[in-house]
């Protein structure tokens, strides 16, 4: 597997795992609270990253996607997010050429063709995009976000 694809792969499991664990050490009721800023609230909005994901992984691995989830609380969102990741991850290990296209059908009926690495790459930055958006939410009913900087991971990789 390319290197690159591997830790930016593994930054996008670390900044999900922080934002988990962020949400996990707040009051219960933050995670389904009701919001109106594009998503209706956190629950919502991990929901749709972790079905996205979801979705990409059937897409790259050939198969049928699955239905959306719609996660109850933190724990639930929590456990789905650590099995996915995994598949994904060997998923990634399995992968002899990241640049191999893969061919599929986008949710407009249109085929699409690309890359193993474009596709990670897709899936690490909507989740960056989305994980900004809880911040934002967070932020909005009077809590901190939570620093999920692809440079925080580095550091932290490096012992910083």
């Amino acid at each position: 597997m390319n290197e690159k694809i591997s830790l930016l792969y593994d930054y996008n499991i670390w900044a999900n795992d922080r934002v988990v664990h962020h949400i996990k050490s707040l009051p219960n009721e933050v995670f389904c609270r009701e919001v109106n800023l594009g998503f209706t609230s956190i629950a919502e909005l991990i929901s749709h990253i972790a079905t996205a994901d979801g979705l990409w992984l059937a897409r790259i691995k050939g198969e049928s996607p699955s239905t959306a989830v719609l996660f109850k609380d933190i724990a639930e969102a929590s456990s789905h997010f650590n099995q996915l990741q995994a598949q994904i991850r060997e998923y990634l290990l399995s992968v002899k050429d990241v640049d191999q296209q893969i061919t599929y059908t986008n949710t407009r009926g249109h085929e699409c063709q690309n890359s193993v690495s474009e596709i990670i790459q897709h899936i690490i930055n909507h989740g960056t995009y989305h994980r900004g958006n809880i911040s934002t939410i967070l932020r909005s009913i009077g809590y901190e976000g939570v620093l999920t900087d692809y440079m925080a991971f580095l550091w932290m990789k490096e012992g910083s």
